[in-house]
């Protein structure tokens, strides 16, 4: 078994363990709705340094396989249950798994 055969275990065994739904929907711009696991984080702090001092952000942010969400785009939504998240900025995207920073699509 090769390394790369480990690694796509391990992200199937998280998602499988860690993921909010296996059936959240996402819907882009163009093209039809997929159904999709993800992971849902809210209140993530992250520090933010200010001119006179360090600013607390709060914010919710969600992840999926990088292979789900290859050509998302900012104004996207993904609903999981009864919420709709609009995707607003990556935050990151390391070729396995991809993280967006979302707001509450209202």
């Amino acid at each position: 078994m090769s390394f790369s055969d480990h690694t796509d275990r391990l992200d199937e065994a998280v998602m499988a363990h860690l993921a909010d739904t296996q059936s959240a929907t996402y819907t882009p711009g163009t093209g039809d709705p997929a159904t999709i696991p993800v992971m849902v984080d809210r209140d993530v702090e992250r520090t933010v340094p200010g001119m006179q001092g360090v600013v607390m952000e709060r914010r919710t942010e969600l992840a999926a396989y990088a292979t789900d969400l290859p050509n998302a785009k900012r104004g996207e939504t993904v609903t999981v249950g009864s919420e709709t998240w609009r995707l607003v900025t990556k935050e990151s995207d390391d070729g396995a798994f991809v993280t967006w920073i979302v707001k509450p699509d209202r």
